[in-house]
C-alpha cells in the first residue's frame, strides 16, 4: 500500500528530517592495519590507539589483536612453551583452518570482537534514570566517539566483509616496509632463534600462501585507504626517532576522516587518483592498470590504461567515435576474440616444448605438465599480449601531445614490468610510485644500474637530486578515499567571511540502523504517514 503523498509532504513541512536521521548516526570509527610480517603493524595501531584518542577527545579506543582472536579459538594449552616462530606457524595454521570453509570467518570474529568491546563502552556510559538504575536509553547515540582498531588483516575476504558491513565507518591501514628491514626486524625479534631459510618461508607464506584460504597479505594490502611507510625504526637510543613519520601521517588521516581542519591533497595522491581513473578504462582480462604522469611541479600531463592500440594514435575507449556511432574493427580480446592472446601463445609455446622433448611427449598426463611449465618463467611471459602497458601508454600520450617526460614523475596502480621500466628510463623519467606488487617484473635485476628503489616520505628532510630512477611505493590517501577525503561537504567559512569549518549538515558514516528501520523513523506511523 503505498503512502499518500500528501500526508508524506505534510510531515515534511512540519518536522525536521535531518535532525531526525541525524539522530541515529554512529559516531563509531573502525581502523585496521594491514602489512607484511615484520613491518611493524603493532607499532602502528599502538600509535593510531595514541592519536585518535587525543585528536577525538574520547577515551572509547580499544584495539584488537586478530592474532588473539584466532589463538582463543585453540583447545587447550597449545601456545604454552612454544617458540615464537613456532607460535606464529600455529596461528597461521588455525587463520588458514577457519578461513578454509569460510574465507571471511576471521573477519567475523573481529566483527563479534567489536561488537564485545562496544557493549563495554555501552555499559561504561549508563547513565542515571529517575533512580539508582543506570540505564543507557536505546535511541540515545554516544556523545563521543568510540574507535576500534584491527592489528592486522591477512586476507582480501576480511577487508570485503568489514567494509561491507562499516561502510564509510571503516578505514584501511597499508603499512609500508623495505623487505630488508622486515627481515632483520625479524631475525633481531621474534624469530631470532630461527634460521633465515625459516625466516623467509614465514615472509613468503605470509604474503601470499599457496591455499586460497591461506594468508594474502599482498593482495590485501593495496585494498587500503591509506599507506604509511614503516620503514625507520620507532626507537632510537631509547626515544622515539624524529625521522619516523607514522605519527606526522597518521595525524594527518585522523584529519581527513575527522574533518575540523582543512585538509587538501598532496601533489602524489593527486597523480596517484588520477591513475586509478585512468585504469578503470582497461578491458583486459587480466588485469586493469592505470598510470598518469606529472610534470615536476604536480601538474597531470597524461594518463595511461593496459589497452589496446588504435590506428591513429592511441588505445581503444580512448576517443569519442563510439559515442558518434561511428564504426570500427575492434578485435580486443573482451570483443571479437573473446580470449587472451598473451595465454593462448603461452600454451602454444608449452605444448611446442612437450612435443620437442621425447620424455615429456611421451607422458600420460600432458595437462599435468603444461600445468608445471606454467608455474616457471614460461607462464611468466609477457610480450604476447595486444595492449599497451599503462605506463607506455602515459608515456607514448604525452610525447604524442608534445609534452617532454624528462623529470616527471609516474604514478602507476601496479609495479611496472621489466619492459615499461626500460622505457621510464629512457624517457627521462625521475620518479615512480607504485601500489600493488608485480611479482612478473625482473626490473631491478634487469636495470639495477639505472633504477633503485626507495623508502621514504621525505616528509622531513628533501633528498639531493637522485642519479637513478626512483622507484617507490605509494603512502599517502589511496585512491578509494580521495573522493571522500577531499569534498567540500560542510561550510568552510562563517557570514561574515572568516573561515571556520562547520560541522557537515547530514552525519557521515554509519547509522546506528538499517535504512528500513530509518525508513520507519522518517515515515513513522505515529507522523500521520
Amino acid at each position: 500500500m503505498s503512502v499518500p503523498i500528501e500526508q508524506v509532504m505534510n510531515f515534511t513541512r512540519s518536522g525536521n528530517t535531518r535532525e531526525l536521521v541525524n539522530s541515529h548516526a554512529s559516531k563509531e570509527l573502525i581502523f585496521a592495519v594491514v602489512g607484511p610480517v615484520g613491518c611493524g603493524t603493532t607499532s602502528v595501531a599502538e600509535k593510531l590507539e595514541q592519536l585518535a584518542a587525543s585528536a577525538l577527545h574520547t577515551r572509547h579506543v580499544v584495539r584488537i589483536k586478530a592474532s588473539g582472536v584466532i589463538e582463543r579459538t585453540l583447545k587447550g594449552d597449545a601456545l604454552v612453551d612454544m617458540g615464537r616462530l613456532e607460535r606464529a606457524r600455529l596461528l597461521q595454521d588455525a587463520g588458514d583452518g577457519l578461513r578454509k570453509t569460510d574465507e571471511s570467518a576471521v573477519g567475523a570474529l573481529l566483527m563479534a570482537e567489536i561488537k564485545a568491546r562496544r557493549a563495554d563502552f555501552d555499559e561504561a556510559d549508563k547513565v542515571p534514570d529517575g533512580g539508582d538504575v543506570s540505564v543507557l536509553h536505546a535511541d540515545k547515540r554516544p556523545e563521543t566517539h568510540r574507535v576500534y582498531i584491527i592489528d592486522s588483516l591477512k586476507h582480501p575476504a576480511e577487508v570485503e566483509l568489514l567494509r561491507t558491513v562499516y561502510r564509510e565507518a571503516f578505514c584501511l591501514v597499508g603499512v609500508v616496509c623495505e623487505e630488508e628491514v622486515r627481515q632483520k626486524r625479524l631475525s633481531s625479534g621474534k624469530c631470532k632463534d630461527s634460521s633465515l631459510m625459516e625466516i623467509l618461508q614465514l615472509m613468503k607464506r605470509d604474503e601470499d600462501a599457496d591455499e586460497d584460504w591461506g594468508q594474502k597479505v599482498s593482495k590485501t594490502f593495496h585494498q587500503s585507504d591509506f599507506f604509511v611507510d614503516n620503514t625507520p625504526d620507532r626507537m632510537i637510543g631509547g626515544r622515539e626517532n624524529p625521522n619516523w613519520v607514522v605519527p606526522d601521517m597518521l595525524g594527518r588521516l585522523l584529519d581527513v576522516l575527522i574533518g575540523e581542519k582543512i585538509v587538501r591533497p598532496l601533489a602524489s595522491e593527486t597523480g596517484m587518483f588520477h591513475a586509478a581513473g585512468a585504469q578503470l578504462r582497461s578491458a583486459c582480462l587480466s588485469r586493469q592498470v592505470g598510470a598518469a604522469l606529472t610534470d615536476a611541479t604536480g601538474n597531470v600531463i597524461a594518463t595511461g590504461t593496459n589497452e589496446v592500440p588504435k590506428a591513429g594514435g592511441g588505445v581503444y575507449g580512448g576517443d569519442f567515435a563510439f559515442e558518434r556511432g561511428e564504426a570500427s574493427i575492434d578485435e580486443r580480446c573482451t570483443t571479437t576474440k573473446q580470449y587472451c592472446s598473451n595465454t593462448r601463445v603461452q600454451a602454444q609455446i608449452m605444448d611446442e616444448v612437450i612435443d620437442a622433448v621425447p620424455q615429456l611427449r611421451d607422458a600420460d598426463d600432458r595437462a599435468a605438465i603444461r600445468k608445471a611449465l606454467g608455474s616457471t618463467t614460461l607462464g611468466r611471459l609477457l610480450e604476447y599480449s595486444r595492449a599497451v602497458h599503462a605506463e607506455m601508454d602515459a608515456i607514448l600520450s604525452a610525447t604524442r601531445e608534445g609534452n617532454s617526460t624528462v623529470g616527471a614523475k609516474l604514478f602507476v596502480t601496479t609495479f611496472p614490468c621489466h619492459y615499461c621500466a626500460r622505457h621510464i628510463v629512457s624517457a627521462g623519467i625521475d620518479e615512480v610510485q607504485f601500489i600493488e606488487p608485480y611479482p612478473k617484473s625482473r626490473a631491478f635485476e634487469l636495470h639495477g644500474d639505472a633504477i633503485e628503489k626507495v623508502f621514504s616520505n621525505w616528509y622531513k628532510e628533501p633528498p639531493a637530486k637522485p642519479t637513478k630512477v626512483l622507484f617507490r611505493p605509494f603512502t599517502g590517501v589511496a585512491p578509494r578515499l580521495y573522493v571522500r577525503a577531499f569534498r567540500k561537504n560542510r561550510d568552510l567559512k562563517n557570514k561574515d567571511g572568516q573561515q571556520e569549518v562547520s560541522q557537515p549538515k547530514w552525519a557521515p558514516g554509519l547509522l546506528r540502523m538499517s535504512y528500513l528501520e530509518i525508513e520507519e523513523k522518517v515515515l513513522g506511523e505515529n507522523r500521520g504517514c
